[in-house]
């Protein structure tokens, strides 16, 4: 395929790559959600990393050094299915983000605020107008290249996730020490769920989400300094450090807050308010909150670039008008980030209708896991196809068991992301009892309606867009 007029540099090392991949699955905004599973929220994450997050990791590792070329899961698509195929793998990781940034920044948000009013996570207006302003501010630092975004991340991830994650639980163990009551109960009896409770099984999906995006940085594979050394490595590595540290964020919120007092958005502050407010440290609410802040900008900031890096690429096949392939002197799709944040600032006026914002927040989570998964089922079956159409492909990771391996990694990652479709449609217990009867058609509605969108645009695709490719932009 021919490249882009402007090639990215190669300015990530392997350590840049495990922020940015850490930084991007070490999703924390899900933790209180899986916190009212209490002890069992070990075992759901576990299951989740082994049948989702271990298939994920292995096949994206195995696809991206066969083809580290620039464009990540489009690219991986299409040469088992075809354009058509790539371009709707790459727009559901696309679009499922732009629905997702409002929920994520709106914790990062609350997180911030929570030292000065904690009333802010029922002020929608308010909300509204905090997430654009940050989207906005890191969607203009990503305009200036992957060496400016690849630093950000590295710093975001250690200061404001890892390092926060581990003294959260720390200070969790130590209030607990001190003689306070614990909300859940450490045995073998509750270390199992109970999948019966409707209420709750929609939670699991979100689990989904959590680990999702572990082949995102695949996008950034033309950027690393050794793609087929240092992509394999990174993204294990990454895996085995989100499964720890989210497991551990909500293990902390579980053993201080009683289950049915957690708020799905601010549920890491209240848990990180009780235990100041225990240890007599009052003081340090706020500057905990905008570090916990910190840690999701950055997770923001990996995902604002990689999926549209994706999505440019499949504009240089012909799927895009050429006025959105141009890129600017950094290399950066500069048309295509910005009309993502209009794009943002759309979805995020439901805060403004939406009167119930716990309701908003969690449908703007529930219905990109459910995108992505359907990217996920389309990144499975071409990892097997590929294994037949184009064997003789150098992988430097190839999954072991030869085909036989591969298949049950597919099959595994396949079966369970169709049950985190079908939990997705199970409203939670947040949701008023007269929208109930609604919510899982708005889901249903909404599941369709953006997995049909590609399939429309590429209907509208012009031979001139593909000729545009070889012009200098």
């Amino acid at each position: 395929m021919p490249g882009s007029s402007v090639q990215p540099k190669r300015t990530l090392t392997a350590f840049t790559l495990i922020m940015i991949t850490t930084g991007t699955i070490t999703s924390i905004h899900g933790a209180p959600s899986m916190a009212e599973y209490g002890f069992s929220l070990v075992f759901i994450y576990l299951l989740v990393a082994l049948v989702f997050l271990v298939p994920s990791a292995l096949i994206s590792a195995e696809l991206a050094t066969g083809w580290p070329e620039d464009g990540g899961v489009y690219v991986w698509v299409r040469e088992a299915f075809g354009e058509q195929s790539g371009f709707v793998a790459v727009w559901l990781q696309w679009i499922e983000n732009v629905i997702w940034f409002p929920s994520i920044l709106t914790v990062a948000v609350l997180a911030a605020a929570y030292g000065l009013d904690p009333q802010l996570a029922d002020n929608g207006p308010s909300i509204f107008l905090a997430i654009n302003g940050v989207f906005w501010l890191l969607t203009i630092i990503n305009l200036f290249g992957m060496k400016t975004s690849g630093a950000v991340a590295s710093v975001c991830t250690i200061v404001g996730r890892i390092f926060p994650i581990l003294a959260i639980f720390t200070l969790a163990c130590l209030y607990l020490a001190k003689g306070n009551p614990m909300p859940i109960e450490f045995s073998l009896e509750n270390f199992v769920p109970d999948f019966t409770d409707t209420n709750k099984l929609t939670f699991i999906a979100g689990a989904f989400l959590t680990f999702a995006g572990i082949e995102a940085s695949a996008s950034n594979a033309a950027s690393a300094r050794n793609p087929q050394r240092d992509y394999p490595f990174a993204i294990l590595t990454s895996a085995c450090l989100a499964v720890i540290l989210v497991t551990l964020a909500a293990l902390a919120i579980a053993m201080v807050i009683p289950q049915h007092k957690i708020k799905l958005d601010a549920g890491i502050m209240q848990a990180i308010n009780v235990m100041f407010h225990q240890a007599g440290i009052h003081g340090w609410l706020p500057l905990t909150g905008l570090i916990i802040a910190l840690g999701i900008l950055g997770e923001v900031n990996n995902w604002i670039p990689a999926p549209t890096r994706g999505l440019q690429v499949a504009g240089r096949d012909g799927m895009l008008p050429v006025f959105w392939q141009q890129e600017n002197k950094h290399a950066v799709h500069h048309r295509i980030l910005l009309f993502q944040g209009v794009i943002v600032s759309a979805i995020s006026t439901l805060y403004l209708f939406q009167g119930n914002v716990q309701t908003a927040f969690w449908l703007m989570n529930i219905i990109p896991t459910m995108l992505y998964v359907v990217m996920y089922l389309l990144m499975f079956a071409a990892a097997v196809q590929l294994r037949y159409t184009q064997p003789d492909v150098s992988r430097q990771y190839k999954i072991p068991l030869g085909n036989a391996g591969i298949w049950g990694l597919a099959i595994v990652g396949s079966v369970t992301g169709i049950a985190a479709i079908a939990f997705g449609f199970l409203p939670p217990a947040i949701v008023p009892e007269g929208e109930r009867s609604t919510y899982g058609f708005v889901v249903a509605i909404a599941l369709v309606a953006f997995t049909a969108m590609p399939f429309v645009l590429f209907k509208l695709k012009r031979p001139q867009w593909r000729a545009a490719q070889n012009k200098k932009l």
